[in-house]
């Protein structure tokens, strides 16, 4: 899957009139099409790495290769997560009061939380598997 949309080439731009709650759409919006980028780029790193250390049989290649059996799951929960999320969001736009901005403001904190935790232990993995393809 290659990314659809690529939201640090978009030119959107915060506008001098908008208030406070436009602007908290407007970064959740772009944290959403972020991750979505994110993830499909996971997607595709590991397939790469897949065919690059797929044919090695020894230990080391296998235990990675178990690992990012464990991310390509993760990660495919997370693309899910992130569909329904966005269908989430369509919700926020129709929130007319505090109670449901700050619901969905702490809804977004803790995905935020959990997806940001997923890219950064993978970043770390991903580290591993370069230092392994770099010494082979």
């Amino acid at each position: 899957m290659l990314c659809k949309k690529n939201s640090f080439m978009k030119k959107e731009v915060i506008k001098v009139h908008q208030d406070q709650d436009d602007l908290q759409k407007f970064f959740i919006n772009r944290d959403v099409d972020r991750w979505n980028d994110e993830v499909a780029i996971i997607e595709e790193e590991i397939i790469l790495f897949s065919n690059l250390l797929g044919i090695k049989n020894d230990k080391l290649y296998s235990n990675i290769m178990e690992r990012m059996s464990e991310f390509k799951l993760y990660n495919l929960a997370f693309q899910e997560e992130l569909i329904a999320y966005d269908r989430k969001l369509e919700v926020l736009k129709e929130c007319e009061d505090l109670q449901c901005e700050t619901f969905f403001l702490n809804s977004h904190n803790e995905f935020k939380e959990k997806i940001e935790a997923h890219f950064y232990q993978y970043r770390n993995f991903k580290k591993t598997v370069f230092s392994v393809i770099n010494n082979k």
